[in-house]
């Protein structure tokens, strides 16, 4: 007897799996939170150059003569509207001594100031602490020529989190969570205590391995132990919980405002974690994959006297773990088939992270607070979820996909056109209800169009059992978080394109991820494949 066949008798989704499907959720909070934290961690906040040798100047105007010193000093870049001073430049023609202890008989302080006087770079900068007290990019000055520095931090955290399904899965099958959460807890006390950017960013890239890893880990774990036609709600919900723990960060976020105990509280908040060590038991299917059938047993029998059912006799042998030849990975590419139609789910999964990492990392670039803009994107992306939940076994996972990646493209595309920035907020919103949703959905379609007779390219490495269709949704979204970096990059624009030419990206890409999703077969009701030849003919 199969193992999914043994999960229909004792229960696919009885009190026992949900006790612990829902302890295994858990750090799915965790991570959505510390992944998500680096929008006030590594936040810009507005800034400008500091009057030289004024070591007690302040980004707020305080005097009038506060507003001297910086109008002879720092150029002023718009004279229409609101005074915005350089960020990155001063006058070279002035002496700093006779600036702040001008003689009786200067007259210069009156002088017409000329367009044509010479600048030079600064080397100092004063930050307004409205929004945020302290960030990495101030307290390191991530600013003017060395801004490149924070979307390469970024990149690496993805790729970090990219590498770590690949080698987190080689001491998985070890210590199952433990490894991660330890790693986790350890590089975030490190990145509290970093004394430099270089060493901040290295270890927040362990820290994203490790982050990334106990995610998958865990949801896997879920996964593994609720039965079939339970696989597309707990997929969904998994999610859930991650939404959660992205909202979970604004408010740590709000009421401390200083990125080094904001990173603080999130170390803190893993050692509560550590108990799920003694209450999570091992997962069945992985024993069963290791052939240890007694413990196997074991754990199926108090499922089946949790959900008052039986475990039939004799159904654990050597044939419950065999899941029968396995194909060559190679086969999905050498099929023209199967290589247009695992090309398609990749580049959705790579439009997809773009969007909606995107679109997180871009709320600074958005008008009004970031505290709001981030609420209402951790709140659209509640939405998406729950609404996936209704409407994935009901409108199908092809044509509700298509809408989503269609909608978001098309509302981030709308920018173009001079709309009041608050609409621009609105459209943005809207863009990641339909990322955070296409996420959702991607996953299953992804997992139902693969044949289980396929290794998942290496995945059994991380999630203890490659050989399960279920298992491919991860690690196609892990290689869409390692190019999401590119993000990043488009916020390095100044001036009115800030907000507008990233999202005409994160929306061309969604548009054509949309239309090229039509070509992937329905899945919803159908006998998914099992082979290579069932992959081939299934249309």
């Amino acid at each position: 007897m199969k193992f999914d066949e043994i999960l229909v008798h004792v229960g696919e989704f009885g009190p026992y799996q949900k006790r612990i499907y829902f302890l295994l959720c858990l750090p799915a909070l965790l991570c959505g939170a510390q992944f998500m934290s680096i929008v006030f961690t590594m936040a810009t906040p507005l800034h400008r150059c500091q009057i030289p040798g004024y070591e007690n100047d302040t980004y707020e105007i305080e005097s009038n003569y506060h507003a001297l010193l910086i109008e002879l000093t720092i150029p002023m870049l718009d004279q229409e509207s609101e005074p915005t001073y350089s960020e990155c430049h001063v006058y070279s023609d002035l002496n700093s001594s006779r600036i702040l202890h001008p003689n009786d008989g200067d007259s210069w302080l009156n002088t017409t100031l000329t367009p044509e006087r010479e600048l030079q770079p600064c080397s100092s900068w004063v930050y307004d602490q409205t929004e945020f007290v302290d960030t990495a990019v101030s307290e390191f000055n991530i600013v003017c020529g060395d801004k490149i520095y924070k979307s390469h931090g970024n990149m690496i955290m993805f790729a970090g989190a990219l590498f770590g399904c690949i080698s987190m899965g080689l001491v998985a099958d070890l210590t199952g969570l433990c490894c991660p959460l330890m790693i986790q807890f350890v590089t975030s006390l490190a990145v509290f205590l970093s004394s430099s950017y270089q060493f901040m960013v290295a270890f927040r890239a362990v820290a994203g391995i490790a982050s990334y890893s106990l995610f998958a880990i865990s949801a896997s774990m879920g996964i593994e132990l609720v039965g079939p036609s339970k696989r597309t709600f707990t997929g969904v919900v998994v999610e859930l919980y991650w939404a959660v723990g992205v909202l979970l960060t604004l408010p740590i976020a709000y009421f401390i405002r200083e990125w080094r105990y904001i990173q603080l509280t999130l170390c803190l908040l893993t050692v509560p974690l550590f108990s799920l060590w003694w209450l999570i038991p091992e997962s069945p299917r992985w024993l069963l994959d290791k052939k240890r059938f007694a413990e196997t047993e074991k754990i199926l029998e108090k499922i089946c006297r949790s959900n008052k059912t039986k475990l039939p006799a004799g159904a654990i042998d050597d044939d419950t773990a065999d899941d029968g030849p396995q194909a060559k990975i190679w086969c999905m590419f050498t099929n023209r088939v199967l290589l247009l139609r695992t090309l398609i789910i990749f580049f959705n999964w790579l439009a997809i992270n773009l969007l909606y990492y995107g679109l997180t990392l871009n709320v600074e670039n958005l008008a009004g607070s970031t505290y709001l803009n981030y609420l209402y994107g951790g709140l659209a992306e509640i939405v998406a979820y729950t609404l996936c939940l209704f409407l994935l076994d009901r409108t199908g996972r092809r044509k509700l996909h298509c809408l989503c990646m269609l909608t978001g493209g098309i509302s981030c595309l709308a920018v173009i056109f001079p709309l009041h920035q608050w609409l621009r907020t609105v459209l943005a919103m809207i863009g990641k209800l339909c990322a955070s949703g296409s996420y959702a959905i991607i996953y299953i379609m992804s997992a139902e169009l693969f044949p289980t007779s396929c290794p998942k390219l290496g995945h059994r490495l991380l999630l203890h059992s490659g050989k399960r269709r279920r298992h491919v949704g991860p690690l196609c979204r892990r290689h869409g978080e390692s190019v999401a970096f590119l993000a990043g990059y488009g916020m390095l624009i100044g001036g009115p394109f800030a907000s507008g030419l990233p999202m005409l990206v994160f929306g061309g890409v969604s548009i054509i991820a949309a239309f090229l999703s039509l070509l992937l077969p329905e899945t919803l009701h159908r006998a998914l494949p099992e082979t290579i030849q069932d992959a081939i003919d299934f249309d």
